[in-house]
């Protein structure tokens, strides 16, 4: 069901902070604490549903942040300090290009590009879209991959890591509904804890 799509999604998700011609891993660059951070999400060929769902990632991580930022939709991709679009590509499934102040170490923007490439089963796409999306907007907030299975910021390893990670939290779900709801937000609370512990630095 998933393995076609995941099997090398841990290549696909690219997270390097970019000022300049110099690039540093993402492990302490993070936003300004206290940060208002407007996201625009590119309809142009994103699956059914894909915006919905992706403000169903930016108010999962707004709930987690707990008041150490906010995300919220920007009417206006010249109003974003987050991009969303979809791409078609055979080579990544998401991709995440935060820019960063190297001497401040606040992230100042980031690009984000998820493959429009989903499930033929409506539930399955929802799922991709939903997870990818909080998976690709936990880098673009300043995490990094993690080698535990159940975070949303793992690092997939396993040619059938995709298939049991997505299909896991499918067994949450009681419909399609449930997705991003408080007992299928998609994140862990080692995600919640990293998180906080990075903007409370």
């Amino acid at each position: 069901m998933y393995k076609a799509l995941f099997v090398s999604f841990v290549l696909s998700c690219l997270s390097w902070a970019a000022q300049g011609s110099q690039a540093v891993p993402l492990t302490s660059p993070h936003w300004a604490r206290e940060s208002a951070i407007r996201v625009w999400t590119d309809s142009n060929g994103a699956p059914q549903g894909a915006v919905a769902l992706v403000e169903k990632a930016l108010q999962t991580w707004t709930r987690a942040a707990d008041g150490r930022f906010t995300l919220s939709r920007a009417p206006a991709r010249n109003q974003a300090a987050i991009t969303i679009t979809f791409i078609s590509s055979d080579a990544i499934y998401g991709e995440t290009v935060p820019r960063v102040d190297a001497a401040k170490r606040f992230i100042l923007s980031a690009d984000i590009a998820i493959n429009a490439t989903v499930p033929p089963d409506p539930v399955d796409a929802r799922i991709v879209v939903y997870l990818t999306a909080l998976h690709e907007l936990g880098h673009a907030l300043g995490l990094a991959h993690t080698d535990n299975f159940r975070d949303i910021m793992y690092r997939f390893q396993r040619p059938d890591d995709g298939e049991r990670y997505f299909g896991g939290f499918k067994k949450l779900l009681t419909s399609a509904a449930d997705i991003g709801s408080p007992t299928a937000t998609g994140l862990s609370p080692q995600d919640v804890g990293r998180l906080r512990a990075l903007y409370d630095r």
